[in-house]
């Protein structure tokens, strides 16, 4: 641990007008001025890494991303294994457990990202690195990856820094050097595409690494339309500028789903649970290789009008997890407190391991999610271990989710009578709409 007592001990900054002067030419003087404060990190994350030159040449570096990997984390990986090779690492491993959705697997074979097993093959006299995620290793977006005490460079766009801390020191992490985590910016990509950009590596990247970090861009800011910031815009204009690059972006954007997605759909429509603006849909059993279509299903709900949570639950071989989109804009004035029902909720369905994975700005958009344990008896009944489970429109497994929906349907109930003024808008008698609950 450092010797303040912090495991995230503030790197060191440069003065606004160095900044402005670093920046001016890339961004432009207007532009630099309105993201100074986030810029001044890009700045001390140049400073940190070219004055761990020595430490870093000749040496090997993991990088890990969230275990179920995503675009703007295999965006930032590529970037930052840029980095360090330019630095003179001499070997850098992407990290990542699995690709749960068609995107993410277009991504990694057209851009020919190599990926390895974050505990196997992770270098282990290597400098540990994290992109799009937190330390410490083996909780939240990470469950399942090893610990490790010692990090040396992490870029974070998602994470409180105050709640990293408290994390790295339940831990027992002893130091993270260069750490840039709640970083103001719509991806992590954006941020290590500047960074990039400063090490001079962002040209000699090649046109399918640029559109990786572009999608990377892209898919974390909803098409740069949700919470994206004048670097992401910047940025993703930069990393496009090439024809070619463009073309492959478009090819990755335009993926396909499996036609298994539709009878997930279904069975979460079908078996949804509506109690007043809330939606919680039980899904059954999601192969691994589709799990992200557990997110997209919370994303459809909420667009359904009058919804301001959806919750969506689903069985994988990780376990049981739980995929929650919100938006408080019907609540009225006191929107942030959306924030609070859903750090109650996810604290009350998965003690110990739920959180937020994405950025809560603006504060009326907020995504959240959690992966919990089963049972031994579970797993072997259902299946879930020897790949005998099945996608099905009844079950054991369906039955489980629906469980778990009704106890945070429960759940909900009782933060309204504890806490009404937080509840007010979210729940309210089916009666009283008159729709009969559905």
């Amino acid at each position: 641990m450092s010797r303040n007592g912090r495991v995230l001990k503030p790197p060191r900054t440069a003065g606004p007008s160095v900044v402005r002067r670093r920046f001016a030419t890339l961004l432009g003087k207007r532009r630099t001025l309105e993201i100074l404060p986030l810029l001044t990190q890009v700045h001390a994350a140049y400073r940190g890494l070219k004055r761990s030159a020595k430490a870093i040449r000749g040496r090997g570096a993991n990088v890990f991303t969230q275990w179920v990997g995503d675009p703007d984390a295999l965006g930032s990986a590529v970037l930052l294994t840029a980095i360090l090779r330019k630095l003179g690492a001499e070997e850098v491993r992407i990290l990542t457990g699995s690709l749960g959705h068609p995107q993410n697997r277009n991504l990694v074979a057209r851009c020919g990202i190599k990926l390895l097993d974050p505990n196997k093959d992770r270098l282990r006299r290597g400098l540990h690195c994290m992109v799009d995620t937190s330390p410490p290793l083996g909780m939240l977006a990470t469950t399942g990856v090893q610990l490790v005490k010692d990090y040396f460079f992490v870029a974070d766009h998602h994470a409180d820094p105050a709640e990293v801390e408290e994390n790295c020191q339940a831990r027992g992490v002893r130091r993270v050097r260069l750490p840039f985590v709640g970083l103001n910016v719509g991806s992590t990509s954006a941020f290590m595409a500047v960074l990039a950009e400063l090490f001079d590596v962002l040209e000699e990247l090649s046109p399918a690494e640029r559109a990786a970090a572009a999608l990377g861009i892209y898919t974390d800011t909803s098409a740069l339309l949700h919470g994206a910031t004048p670097l992401d815009f910047k940025m993703f204009e930069v990393l496009t500028r090439t024809e070619e690059t463009q073309d492959i972006l478009d090819e990755l954007r335009d993926y396909r789903v499996p036609p298994e997605w539709n009878a997930y759909r279904a069975a979460a429509f079908r078996n949804q649970e509506v109690t007043g603006a809330v939606r919680v849909a039980p899904v059954g059993y999601v192969r691994d290789a589709h799990r992200d279509v557990i997110a997209e299903i919370a994303t459809e709900l909420l667009r359904v009008e009058q919804t301001s949570i959806a919750i969506v639950i689903g069985v994988t071989a990780r376990g049981v997890e739980v995929s929650v989109r919100a938006d408080s804009r019907l609540l009225g004035a006191d929107q942030e407190r959306i924030v609070r029902v859903i750090d109650y909720l996810l604290e009350a369905a998965f003690p110990g391991v739920s959180g937020f994975r994405h950025d809560r700005r603006p504060p009326h958009r907020v995504e959240g999610g959690a992966c919990g344990p089963l049972t031994k008896e579970q797993r072997s009944e259902w299946g879930l271990d020897d790949g005998s489970a099945r996608v099905g429109a009844n079950g054991p497994i369906l039955a489980y989710c629906q469980e778990q929906a009704r106890q945070l349907v429960a759940a909900l109930r009782d933060l309204e009578l504890l806490q009404p003024a937080e509840m007010d808008g979210l729940l309210r008698d089916a009666r009283q709409r008159g729709d009969g609950g559905r």
